[in-house]
Protein backbone atom coordinates (compact mmCIF):
# COMPACT_ATOMS: atom_id res chain seq x y z
CA UNK A 1 0.00 0.00 0.00
CA UNK A 2 1.24 3.49 -0.89
CA UNK A 3 0.38 6.19 1.64
CA UNK A 4 0.69 9.92 1.04
CA UNK A 5 0.16 13.17 2.90
CA UNK A 6 -1.49 15.69 0.60
CA UNK A 7 -3.43 18.91 0.47
CA UNK A 8 -5.96 20.42 -1.91
CA UNK A 9 -6.86 24.06 -2.42
CA UNK A 10 -8.39 25.50 0.72
CA UNK A 11 -8.17 22.25 2.70
CA UNK A 12 -5.90 21.04 5.49
CA UNK A 13 -3.28 18.35 4.94
CA UNK A 14 -4.63 14.81 5.13
CA UNK A 15 -3.51 11.24 4.57
CA UNK A 16 -4.65 9.06 1.70
CA UNK A 17 -3.95 5.87 -0.24
CA UNK A 18 -2.19 6.52 -3.54
CA UNK A 19 -3.63 4.56 -6.48
CA UNK A 20 -3.20 4.72 -10.23
CA UNK A 21 -6.37 6.84 -10.39
CA UNK A 22 -5.49 9.34 -7.66
CA UNK A 23 -5.66 9.59 -3.88
CA UNK A 24 -8.34 8.04 -1.64
CA UNK A 25 -8.47 10.12 1.59
CA UNK A 26 -8.81 8.39 4.96
CA UNK A 27 -7.78 11.06 7.46
CA UNK A 28 -11.12 10.74 9.28
CA UNK A 29 -10.01 7.28 10.48
CA UNK A 30 -7.03 8.72 12.34
CA UNK A 31 -6.63 10.37 15.72
CA UNK A 32 -4.24 13.24 16.40
CA UNK A 33 -4.02 17.02 16.35
CA UNK A 34 -1.19 17.17 13.80
CA UNK A 35 -0.30 15.21 10.64
CA UNK A 36 2.68 13.63 12.47
CA UNK A 37 0.44 12.52 15.36
CA UNK A 38 -2.02 11.03 12.88
CA UNK A 39 0.81 9.21 11.14
CA UNK A 40 1.91 7.73 14.47
CA UNK A 41 -1.66 6.51 15.04
CA UNK A 42 -1.73 5.06 11.52
CA UNK A 43 1.53 3.18 12.12
CA UNK A 44 0.54 1.83 15.52
CA UNK A 45 -2.98 0.80 14.41
CA UNK A 46 -2.16 -0.24 10.84
CA UNK A 47 -2.87 -3.95 11.25
CA UNK A 48 -6.46 -3.21 12.23
CA UNK A 49 -6.88 -0.31 9.79
CA UNK A 50 -5.45 -2.01 6.71
CA UNK A 51 -8.66 -3.83 5.61
CA UNK A 52 -10.63 -0.58 5.80
CA UNK A 53 -7.94 1.29 3.88
CA UNK A 54 -7.89 -1.35 1.17
CA UNK A 55 -11.69 -1.13 0.90
CA UNK A 56 -11.58 2.66 0.67
CA UNK A 57 -8.92 2.52 -2.03
CA UNK A 58 -11.07 0.10 -4.05
CA UNK A 59 -14.45 1.82 -3.64
CA UNK A 60 -13.87 5.55 -3.05
CA UNK A 61 -13.81 7.98 -5.96
CA UNK A 62 -10.23 9.24 -5.71
CA UNK A 63 -9.07 12.83 -5.79
CA UNK A 64 -7.22 13.20 -9.13
CA UNK A 65 -3.47 13.68 -8.76
CA UNK A 66 -3.68 16.86 -10.80
CA UNK A 67 -5.71 18.44 -8.02
CA UNK A 68 -3.43 17.62 -5.08
CA UNK A 69 -0.10 18.77 -3.75
CA UNK A 70 1.96 15.98 -2.21
CA UNK A 71 3.65 16.82 1.08
CA UNK A 72 6.44 14.92 2.87
CA UNK A 73 4.68 11.75 4.06
CA UNK A 74 6.58 11.95 7.38
CA UNK A 75 6.21 15.68 8.06
CA UNK A 76 7.87 16.05 11.47
CA UNK A 77 9.87 12.97 12.51
CA UNK A 78 11.14 12.94 16.07
CA UNK A 79 14.49 11.63 14.82
CA UNK A 80 16.12 11.31 11.41
CA UNK A 81 19.13 9.01 11.59
CA UNK A 82 21.55 8.86 8.65
CA UNK A 83 23.92 5.89 8.59
CA UNK A 84 27.32 5.67 6.94
CA UNK A 85 26.55 2.36 5.21
CA UNK A 86 28.18 2.37 1.76
CA UNK A 87 27.49 0.45 -1.43
CA UNK A 88 30.99 -0.48 -2.51
CA UNK A 89 30.84 -3.98 -1.08
CA UNK A 90 33.44 -3.19 1.60
CA UNK A 91 32.15 -4.35 5.02
CA UNK A 92 35.37 -3.32 6.78
CA UNK A 93 34.43 0.35 7.16
CA UNK A 94 32.87 1.23 10.53
CA UNK A 95 29.14 1.83 10.75
CA UNK A 96 28.23 5.20 12.24
CA UNK A 97 25.13 7.40 12.26
CA UNK A 98 24.34 11.10 12.45
CA UNK A 99 21.15 13.01 13.19
CA UNK A 100 19.23 15.57 11.16
CA UNK A 101 16.51 17.83 12.48
CA UNK A 102 12.77 17.76 11.66
CA UNK A 103 13.26 21.22 10.12
CA UNK A 104 15.37 19.60 7.39
CA UNK A 105 12.31 17.81 5.98
CA UNK A 106 10.75 19.03 2.73
CA UNK A 107 8.61 17.15 0.24
CA UNK A 108 8.09 16.61 -3.50
CA UNK A 109 8.72 19.68 -5.68
CA UNK A 110 9.88 21.72 -2.68
CA UNK A 111 13.15 23.66 -2.65
CA UNK A 112 16.47 22.89 -0.97
CA UNK A 113 17.86 26.20 0.25
CA UNK A 114 21.64 26.01 0.53
CA UNK A 115 23.29 27.39 3.68
CA UNK A 116 24.81 30.86 3.49
CA UNK A 117 28.51 29.97 3.54
CA UNK A 118 31.52 30.86 1.40
CA UNK A 119 32.31 29.26 -1.94
CA UNK A 120 34.80 26.78 -0.46
CA UNK A 121 31.83 24.65 0.68
CA UNK A 122 30.09 22.02 -1.42
CA UNK A 123 26.70 20.38 -0.80
CA UNK A 124 26.07 16.91 -2.21
CA UNK A 125 22.59 15.34 -2.68
CA UNK A 126 22.96 11.77 -1.38
CA UNK A 127 20.10 9.45 -2.42
CA UNK A 128 19.02 6.92 0.22
CA UNK A 129 16.31 4.46 1.14
CA UNK A 130 14.51 5.65 4.25
CA UNK A 131 12.92 3.27 6.74
CA UNK A 132 9.78 4.61 8.41
CA UNK A 133 9.97 3.11 11.88
CA UNK A 134 7.31 1.25 13.84
CA UNK A 135 8.27 1.69 17.47
CA UNK A 136 9.24 1.64 20.15
CA UNK A 137 12.30 -0.10 18.72
CA UNK A 138 15.21 -0.80 21.08
CA UNK A 139 17.94 -3.46 20.73
CA UNK A 140 16.27 -4.85 17.61
CA UNK A 141 17.84 -8.21 16.81
CA UNK A 142 18.79 -8.94 13.23
CA UNK A 143 16.19 -11.65 12.68
CA UNK A 144 13.38 -9.39 13.97
CA UNK A 145 14.29 -6.25 12.04
CA UNK A 146 11.03 -6.30 10.05
CA UNK A 147 8.97 -5.79 13.24
CA UNK A 148 10.52 -2.32 13.57
CA UNK A 149 9.80 -1.19 9.99
CA UNK A 150 6.44 0.23 8.90
CA UNK A 151 7.48 1.15 5.37
CA UNK A 152 9.94 2.75 2.99
CA UNK A 153 10.40 6.17 1.39
CA UNK A 154 12.97 8.06 -0.69
CA UNK A 155 15.41 10.34 1.15
CA UNK A 156 17.90 12.95 -0.02
CA UNK A 157 20.57 13.63 2.59
CA UNK A 158 22.29 16.84 1.52
CA UNK A 159 25.80 16.53 2.96
CA UNK A 160 28.27 19.39 3.40
CA UNK A 161 31.91 19.14 2.32
CA UNK A 162 34.35 21.72 3.62
CA UNK A 163 36.03 22.62 6.88
CA UNK A 164 35.80 19.51 9.10
CA UNK A 165 37.16 21.21 12.22
CA UNK A 166 34.85 20.60 15.18
CA UNK A 167 32.55 18.63 12.85
CA UNK A 168 31.38 21.76 11.06
CA UNK A 169 30.56 19.73 7.91
CA UNK A 170 28.12 17.53 9.83
CA UNK A 171 26.71 20.58 11.60
CA UNK A 172 25.92 22.39 8.33
CA UNK A 173 24.33 19.22 6.94
CA UNK A 174 21.65 19.61 9.63
CA UNK A 175 20.43 22.90 8.12
CA UNK A 176 16.76 23.52 7.33
CA UNK A 177 15.51 21.97 4.03
CA UNK A 178 18.51 19.61 3.60
CA UNK A 179 16.48 16.42 4.18
CA UNK A 180 13.87 15.95 1.42
CA UNK A 181 11.75 12.79 1.59
CA UNK A 182 8.78 11.24 -0.21
CA UNK A 183 6.76 11.01 -2.37
CA UNK A 184 4.99 8.27 -0.40
CA UNK A 185 5.44 5.52 2.17
CA UNK A 186 5.32 2.00 0.72
CA UNK A 187 4.25 -0.32 3.52
CA UNK A 188 6.07 -3.56 4.20
CA UNK A 189 3.08 -5.68 3.18
CA UNK A 190 3.80 -4.49 -0.38
CA UNK A 191 7.60 -4.58 -0.15
CA UNK A 192 8.80 -7.43 2.03
CA UNK A 193 12.43 -7.57 0.83
CA UNK A 194 14.27 -4.22 0.61
CA UNK A 195 17.43 -5.89 -0.72
CA UNK A 196 15.71 -5.96 -4.12
CA UNK A 197 15.60 -2.15 -4.28
CA UNK A 198 17.64 -0.12 -6.76
CA UNK A 199 18.37 3.52 -5.92
CA UNK A 200 18.89 5.94 -8.81
CA UNK A 201 19.25 9.68 -8.92
CA UNK A 202 19.42 12.33 -11.61
CA UNK A 203 21.02 15.75 -11.38
CA UNK A 204 19.62 18.28 -13.85
CA UNK A 205 18.28 15.38 -15.89
CA UNK A 206 21.62 13.53 -16.14
CA UNK A 207 22.20 10.17 -14.42
CA UNK A 208 24.02 10.49 -11.10
CA UNK A 209 23.89 7.72 -8.47
CA UNK A 210 22.87 4.14 -9.20
CA UNK A 211 23.24 1.37 -6.61
CA UNK A 212 21.54 -1.71 -5.20
CA UNK A 213 20.56 -2.13 -1.55
CA UNK A 214 21.84 -5.71 -1.83
CA UNK A 215 25.37 -4.25 -2.17
CA UNK A 216 25.30 -2.53 1.23
CA UNK A 217 28.44 -2.72 3.37
CA UNK A 218 26.05 -3.26 6.31
CA UNK A 219 22.64 -4.83 5.79
CA UNK A 220 19.41 -3.13 6.80
CA UNK A 221 19.01 -5.55 9.75
CA UNK A 222 22.55 -4.68 10.86
CA UNK A 223 21.86 -0.95 10.58
CA UNK A 224 18.67 -1.27 12.65
CA UNK A 225 20.38 -3.41 15.24
CA UNK A 226 23.31 -0.98 15.53
CA UNK A 227 21.24 2.21 15.80
CA UNK A 228 18.76 0.76 18.30
CA UNK A 229 21.53 -0.28 20.67
CA UNK A 230 22.27 3.44 21.06
CA UNK A 231 18.79 4.98 21.13
CA UNK A 232 15.14 4.04 21.03
CA UNK A 233 13.38 4.70 17.73
CA UNK A 234 9.68 5.57 17.83
CA UNK A 235 6.84 5.32 15.35
CA UNK A 236 7.37 7.92 12.65
CA UNK A 237 11.13 8.21 13.07
CA UNK A 238 13.30 7.81 9.95
CA UNK A 239 16.39 5.67 9.47
CA UNK A 240 18.14 6.55 6.19
CA UNK A 241 20.29 3.63 5.09
CA UNK A 242 23.47 5.13 3.64
CA UNK A 243 24.49 5.87 0.08
CA UNK A 244 27.06 5.45 -2.69
CA UNK A 245 29.57 8.23 -3.34
CA UNK A 246 29.77 7.32 -7.04
CA UNK A 247 28.07 9.87 -9.28
CA UNK A 248 27.65 12.67 -6.74
CA UNK A 249 28.03 16.26 -7.95
CA UNK A 250 27.81 19.49 -5.92
CA UNK A 251 24.57 21.45 -5.92
CA UNK A 252 24.27 24.95 -7.34
CA UNK A 253 21.48 27.52 -7.57
CA UNK A 254 18.73 26.46 -9.98
CA UNK A 255 19.56 22.74 -9.98
CA UNK A 256 17.00 19.95 -9.97
CA UNK A 257 17.53 16.63 -8.17
CA UNK A 258 15.46 13.47 -8.62
CA UNK A 259 15.64 10.22 -6.66
CA UNK A 260 13.80 7.18 -7.99
CA UNK A 261 13.31 3.91 -6.13
CA UNK A 262 10.78 1.46 -7.49
CA UNK A 263 8.15 0.72 -6.24
CA UNK A 264 8.33 3.80 -4.00
CA UNK A 265 8.37 6.28 -6.86
CA UNK A 266 10.21 9.47 -7.74
CA UNK A 267 11.12 12.37 -5.45
CA UNK A 268 12.00 15.58 -7.28
CA UNK A 269 13.22 18.78 -5.59
CA UNK A 270 14.65 22.12 -6.70
CA UNK A 271 17.73 23.92 -5.37
CA UNK A 272 18.14 27.60 -4.53
CA UNK A 273 21.12 29.56 -3.27
CA UNK A 274 20.65 31.53 -0.05
CA UNK A 275 19.47 35.12 -0.28
CA UNK A 276 22.36 37.19 1.05
CA UNK A 277 22.08 40.60 2.58
CA UNK A 278 23.31 43.50 0.45
CA UNK A 279 23.78 45.75 3.45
Amino acid sequence: MKLVLFETAGAAAQYGVLTSQGVAPFDDLLDGDTPQARLQHLIDAFDSLRPRLADLAATTTPVPLGGVRLLPPVPWPGKILITTASYTGDPSQPLLATLKSPESVIGPDDTIRLPDVDSSWQFLPQAMVGLVIRGPAKNVSGNKWHTAVFGYTCVVDVMARGDQQFGRDFWLAKSDTLGPLGPCIVTTDELADPTSLRVRSRHNGSPAQDFLIAQASHSIPDQLQFTTTVMTLHSGDILACGTSQVGLRPLTDGDNVEVEIEPIGRLSVKVAAPVRSTA
